[in-house]
């Protein structure tokens, strides 16, 4: 009888032999891996244990150095990935990109948003300075592309005048303007027609979107030009000579004929502030928080608005003050008085810091030089014309938190980066008349006893030698530092020798 011969172990049933000869098949996106696997890519799961059975055959005796928890040198930070060089990159599709990574920014460009100029170099500074300067120099740099690549977002130009040939451009009118500009810009064009109570003194609140105005008989208002919606007018029944916002459009001071008065958005009267008094012009601080206000008297008043403390009060010694606007650099005052000169002024000095005769006549206005009438991009961050009441209240804690002293106010504001080394020269020299001894000067070596005779008069003596020569080729060491460049060696002038004549008559 015939058996059917049972199929082997090797031999696979006809089912499988079939599974086994249907390839399975390759999509698009496998075609990387096949690439990859067939280089020097990992190996499959299975040489896991290779590598672990490799791993322990390592002898236990090496000495392998421990990487120290804190770092000695200040570790400077990533390049920027648009300095390196980035590989050619594949899409799904499998096509290569054509122009890989980002786009390149031009070096004048990024040169305009960099702060830090490298040509001023510490000549003699120690090591950890030098790696603090470039970090600081690495991260700059990478500020500043990033903002140079922002900036080509910023579609908007700020607008400007060009006339006709001869055509004078103070002569043109708003109502031309609004006929040449488009639509978008001719509504935001409105007219008030205050002839009552005038003349009057106006100002913008540091977003541009407020402006109050306060009259000659008493007529003060505030309202938000954009949706014409007013938000506060009232009568002070007394002259108003002028008005300012102070750091937020809730707060307005104003001038009036006595004293200064201090009014929120609504109205309603929080300060009167007697020791201004007869106020004629008023200027706002932003970043420092005072309020300078120039009187009848010719005291210049700086008032901490953030505090409700006088600062300081500086006597102009030039009379009425009735001309006075701010640099919004440096942040210092300008007064214009009636013997044609400008001073200059700081809340840290009690004499001006620069005094400018500009003309024979008496001074009647002072302007000083900006980018132009308005900003198109504007900084959302710095002073959102469209926050809220939530925004604004968190803008103005951290507005206290970076307000800027008083004390710091001066011409040149990249000075207060620099070191004074004559204030600090001449403060060691008054300290050490004041106590009658230096406190930093280091103490005499004194050598520490030891036994079995090492301690002897002579052993002493060589040790404090040693020290005092070590000391000396220290500052030896110093000195030659300091020195920019090495002075070239004079030639020494070479006598002529003398002839045989002139050792006779000798």
């Amino acid at each position: 009888m015939e058996t059917v011969p049972k199929p082997s172990r090797d031999v696979p049933p006809k089912k499988n032999r079939l599974q086994a000869k249907k390839k399975k098949p390759r999509r698009y996106w496998e075609e990387e891996t096949s690439l990859t696997a067939a280089g020097a890519s990992p190996g499959p799961p299975g040489n896991k244990k290779r590598n672990r059975e490799l791993r322990h055959q390592r002898p236990k005796n090496t000495n392998i150095p421990k990487k120290s928890r804190f770092s000695r040198k200040p570790q400077l930070p990533k390049k920027p990935r648009e300095l390196r060089n980035p590989e050619p990159q594949r899409s799904l599709s499998g096509a290569q990109d054509p122009f890989p990574g980002p786009a390149p920014i031009p070096v004048e460009v990024a040169q305009k948003f960099c702060r830090i100029d490298k040509s001023k170099k510490l000549p003699h500074s120690k090591s950890k300075t030098r790696s603090q300067l470039e970090v600081a120099e690495a991260e700059e740099q990478e500020i500043s592309i990033k903002a140079a690549r922002s900036e080509l977002l910023l579609a908007e130009e700020p607008g400007f005048l060009e006339g006709e040939d001869g055509e004078d451009t103070a002569k043109i009118r708003q109502v031309d303007i609004v006929e040449a500009v488009d639509i978008a810009s001719a509504a935001k064009h409105f007219d008030l027609n205050l002839r009552q109570f005038g003349p009057y003194r106006l100002n913008y609140s540091r977003t541009g979107r407020h402006l109050a105005f306060g009259g000659r008989r008493g007529h003060v208002a505030t309202l938000d030009w954009v949706t014409k919606k007013l938000m506060c007018e009232i009568n002070v029944m007394e002259a108003v000579r002028d008005i300012r916002f102070l750091h937020s459009e809730a707060l307005f001071a104003v001038a009036q004929n006595r004293w200064l008065h201090i009014y929120d958005n609504q109205g309603i009267e929080l300060h009167c502030i007697r020791r201004c008094d007869r106020v004629t012009r008023l200027e706002f601080l932003p970043f420092h928080f005072l309020l300078a206000t120039a009187s009848e008297t010719g005291f210049l008043t700086y008032l901490d608005v953030s505090v409700g403390k006088i600062v300081a009060a500086l006597n102009a010694r030039a009379g009425r003050l009735d001309v006075m606007t701010k640099n919004p650099y440096n942040a210092v005052i300008h007064l214009g008085h009636s013997n044609g000169t400008v001073s200059l002024w700081s809340p840290a000095m009690k004499e001006p810091l620069a005094k400018i005769l500009c003309h024979r006549g008496g001074v009647r206005a002072v302007a000083v030089d900006s980018t132009g009438a308005a900003e198109p991009n504007f900084d959302g961050l710095e002073s959102n014309p469209y926050r809220s009441q939530k925004q604004r209240q968190e803008w103005e804690v951290k507005a206290l938190l970076e307000k800027v002293p008083a004390e710091l106010i001066c011409l040149d504001p990249r000075a207060l980066a620099e070191v004074d080394v004559i204030s600090l020269e001449q403060e060691k020299k008054e300290r050490i008349e004041r106590l009658g001894y230096d406190p930093e000067a280091k103490a005499p070596f004194q050598p520490k006893p030891k036994q079995k005779g090492r301690s002897s008069t002579a052993s002493l003596v060589k040790r404090k030698r040693k020290v005092m020569d070590e000391e000396h080729r220290d500052k030896v060491r110093q000195s030659l530092e300091q020195q920019p460049q090495k002075q070239e060696k004079k030639a020494k002038p070479t006598r002529a020798r003398p002839s045989a004549l002139d050792r006779f008559l000798r």
